[in-house]
């Protein structure tokens, strides 16, 4: 992760000077046209109606270092599945796929190459309440990819937007955008003064918590096998709030539009993940059943 951590210190920031907020809405539009100007403007935006970015990804968790590849896969106005794969053991490859479509959460997860007697599980799906919540948390993060990628409020969660004042740090000033949707949603953008490129984005959000347990053989007495949920388990801690930034840079062309190549993601103030795409292709051909119910 130390290409994250030098990441995270030179573009840090501490916003300042708010002030600005009385110039309303009219600064933000003027802000958002010339930050869609710089990623090809609204022409070349406009078309773009879906992406698929695929690469790898490093995530710290604990004293943890995981790394797999990564699909994220975005069609407007209202779908998003991300697929990782991961290797935690030999050969064993892990898929999990988590995503919205619409209304419907999109999650499952699959185990390639497991020995006989292996077990590998994810939490139990969400219901009632629970359920509610993990559809409104995927719709923000639709939101916030469509953000980070293209600039655009998709249709599904249209944000307003408000002139949130100026960004500082040694290396040079931001432009910061408040954006607020249904609900509860709210993120800061933050647009570099002299590319007027997008730098960042900052939300609140759950800290997540990715827990691998496997199981070899029958599980024991008492009916609770060791591959079980650990959401079950009694006492677990409540989900944490805190804040999350997801920085982005390395834009480079794709068929006309300027896009962010690398995604760096830092929870609490500490590096986090860190993503690197190969490749972004845009409006690609989804099959159905890309973002099928899993």
């Amino acid at each position: 992760m130390q290409r994250l951590i030098v990441f995270l210190m030179s573009i840090a920031m501490t916003a300042g000077g708010y002030a600005a907020r009385a110039a309303g809405d009219a600064k933000a539009e003027q802000l958002m046209a010339q930050a869609r100007a710089a990623l090809g403007g609204e022409k070349n935006l406009n078309r773009v109606q879906g992406l698929t970015a695929t690469g790898t990804y490093q995530r710290t968790l604990a004293d943890r270092q995981l790394n797999g590849e990564v699909t994220i896969d975005l069609q407007l106005p209202d779908k998003l599945l991300r697929t990782e794969s991961m290797n935690p053991m030999g050969d064993v490859t892990i898929v999990t796929e988590q995503g919205v479509n619409g209304e419907k959460l999109l999650r499952g997860q699959r185990t390639l190459n497991a020995p006989p007697g292996m077990m590998i599980r994810m939490g139990a799906a969400p219901t009632g309440d629970a359920e509610v919540q993990a559809v409104r948390n995927a719709r923000a993060d639709l939101a916030r990819t469509a953000l980070a990628f293209l600039l655009t409020s998709p249709a599904s969660l249209p944000l307003e937007l408000t002139s949130g004042g100026e960004a500082e740090s040694d290396d040079g000033k931001a432009d910061v955008i408040d954006a607020k949707g249904a609900g509860t949603f709210a993120a800061r953008i933050f647009l570099d003064q002299k590319s007027h490129r997008p730098l960042m984005l900052m939300y609140r959000g759950v800290a997540p918590r990715v827990m691998i347990q496997t199981q070899q053989g029958p599980p024991p007495e008492g009916g609770r096998d060791r591959g079980e949920s650990p959401h079950d388990a009694p006492g677990a801690p409540a989900p944490q709030i805190v804040d999350i930034t997801l920085y982005l840079d390395d834009y480079k062309p794709v068929d006309g539009v300027m896009l962010p190549h690398h995604m760096a993601r830092s929870v609490d103030g500490k590096p986090a993940e860190e993503m690197t795409f190969k490749t972004i292709r845009i409006n690609p051909a989804f099959k159905s059943e890309t973002f099928a119910a899993k």
